[in-house]
């Protein structure tokens, strides 16, 4: 899902239609599932014969994730100063300290996610996006190196606006307990995903590191499922930005600018975040889903899904 997306990761809660459920007392026809054409997942039949009833086990999904993150210069700010017009003689190389240097972002994406449960309990999926994000950089020039002795007292606002294709891979595993005797079982995923981006208006690349814990309770609603999960989210967004910003800055009529050469290396500033989530299973076979998560605490972050499995 930066989600980079993606953060997207933690995007694979949507799969909690395929953990195992332990049917002791489901019917003689529930118990009997004819093997699916992908002979998807290993040792289904095993799980089958001990009267486990399995999800379909592949499945496409379209996401969209939508997040707010703070981050952190990991080294200093370099910039280049280039004048013009009546700002011609200002030619500077700058380097400003990382602590001077705060960042903030906003990034949506639109995530593709193909997926399939090779084994009972562990599903593997890949998946494809597009992302449009900004940075928005505050540099404070007071302790910069390169304009002078003390520096300049002002703070050089640095907007970033950028798009990006991604690619990401992911695993999840998945089951549930019954913690408590005669209380309903709780369902339990742990995740793993990473995904790489390529930004288009920029010289960037963006790297997403995601693992997620969750649980909850799913509960038969009709002929559907419907779960509530808690979570506990880690994101790391390792980001290298180069690029360069104009200003224009004329005087009494005179025109003049700034031309900003920029390199930085960020990181996001929180890597730990809550979330609750929600997931409806539905259709004949609950091969529809409809997926949705607001992460809080850390970093703000919405995600929302509709899929279907084959």
């Amino acid at each position: 899902m930066n989600k980079h997306l993606v953060i997207v990761m933690l995007l694979s809660a949507i799969t909690l239609n395929a953990w195992a459920n332990d049917n002791s007392d489901t019917t003689d026809i529930e118990r009997k599932q004819p093997a699916h054409w992908s002979h998807l997942p290993i040792w289904g039949d095993k799980a089958r014969e001990l009267g486990y009833q399995l999800p379909i086990p592949v499945g496409l999904n379209i996401y969209y994730n939508k997040q707010s993150v703070a981050y952190d210069a990991k080294d200093n700010f370099n910039l280049g100063l280039r004048g013009s017009g009546w700002l011609n003689n200002l030619n500077a190389n700058v380097v400003i300290p990382a602590d001077d240097v705060i960042i903030t972002g906003e990034d949506e994406s639109i995530q593709l996610r193909a997926d399939a449960w090779v084994l009972p309990f562990l599903n593997i999926y890949g998946l494809a996006g597009y992302t449009k994000g900004h940075k928005d950089i505050l540099a404070d020039l007071s302790n910069a190196e390169g304009l002078g002795n003390s520096g300049i007292d002002m703070v050089l606002p640095i907007p970033i606006e950028y798009t990006a294709y991604n690619l990401g891979l992911g695993a999840v595993l998945a089951g549930q307990a019954e913690v408590i005797p005669g209380m309903h079982p709780f369902i339990f995923t742990g995740v793993a995903a990473f995904t790489n981006s390529w930004t288009t208006t920029t010289d960037s690349t963006i790297q997403t590191y995601i693992g997620s814990i969750r649980m909850g309770q799913r509960y038969d609603v009709g002929g559907d499922k419907l779960a509530f999960l808690v979570g506990y989210n880690y994101q790391m967004i390792n980001q290298k930005i180069g690029g360069s910003y104009d200003f224009n800055i004329p005087l009494l009529g005179r025109p003049g600018g700034i031309a900003i050469d920029y390199d930085v290396h960020l990181v996001s500033s929180e890597s730990h975040n809550m979330s609750v989530s929600m997931v409806y299973d539905f259709g004949p076979k609950d091969e529809w889903n409809v997926f949705i998560e607001y992460g809080f605490l850390n970093w703000d972050q919405l995600l929302l899904s509709v899929g279907r499995r084959f």
